[in-house]
């Protein structure tokens, strides 16, 4: 049997009741949308609000905080790096102690000439009795000459000084044309470089096997070139054609001069 119309009526009621409620419900919602009021994630009360809001700054200043000790580290290590590369590459007055660090010391085999040699520490430079001798001033014959035989070239401070002469190799002063110099074995030898040194110029040659004459300058005042045929950890290995040549190979720093100019 169906229930009467009279029956059905009196059950609606409860229908009517969820209706009002989800009206009642939908109503503060829309309340709460126009008032522009988000909906609280950890509750009801604004003052759950006011706690999840104030606690997102927190959370991320402290992951800052964590990493902020390591992006500090990176920049030390970025800035060192930067320095180093800088004071390697930078052509200007060098300390004789510096540059690359060479675990392994490094001993090219240059031969030595003194250029106070008894066979010709009186021939005038260039043929000419003003330019002084080889045995006064000839430092830069001598340091070529020792350059030239490493790399097989039979020469010695005398036959290069007689081979400038005829070649116009000296300035007015006395002083070395160093690109006519490498006239002597152009087949062998060639002038490469005459400026400003660099660690960088200096330790890539020797890490290479090629020696290079620098120029320093003696307590006196005095300029002086030498060979740096080697180094050992931090300290450059020179032949000196002059007052040191008896030392053999030993640190430029005993010179006591920095590194004004480079050769090679």
């Amino acid at each position: 049997m169906r229930p009467c119309a009279s029956q059905r009526i009196k059950q609606f009621p409860p229908f009517r009741s969820t209706l009002n409620h989800q009206h009642s419900t939908l109503a503060c919602s829309l309340t709460r949308i126009a008032a522009g009021t988000p909906k609280a994630r950890y509750g009801t009360s604004p003052s759950d609000w006011r706690t999840f809001a104030t606690s997102q700054p927190r959370v991320q200043f402290g992951v800052l905080k964590r990493w902020l000790p390591f992006v500090i580290l990176v920049l030390v290590l970025l800035v060192a790096v930067l320095a180093v590369q800088i004071d390697w590459t930078w052509k200007r007055k060098l300390s004789p102690h510096g540059g690359r660090y060479f675990f392994h010391r490094v001993e090219l085999a240059v031969p030595s000439f003194h250029q106070a040699e008894e066979k010709w520490r009186d021939d005038p430079l260039g043929g000419i009795e003003a330019n002084g001798t080889l045995g006064g001033e000839g430092c830069a014959v001598a340091a070529a000459a020792m350059v030239f035989k490493f790399y097989g070239i039979e020469v010695d401070p005398q036959q290069l000084n007689w081979f400038l002469a005829s070649a116009d190799g000296y300035t007015e002063n006395g002083w070395i044309y160093w690109d006519r110099a490498a006239w002597f074995a152009p087949d062998r030898v060639r002038h490469v470089y005459e400026d400003l040194p660099s660690y960088q110029l200096i330790d890539s040659n020797l890490a290479r096997g090629n020696p290079v004459i620098v120029r320093v300058r003696l307590p006196g005042g005095v300029t002086h070139f030498v060979v740096i045929a080697g180094k050992d950890g931090f300290d450059y290995l020179v032949r000196d054609p002059g007052a040191g040549a008896a030392k053999g190979l030993y640190p430029l720093r005993e010179l006591g001069s920095d590194i004004e100019a480079l050769r090679f």
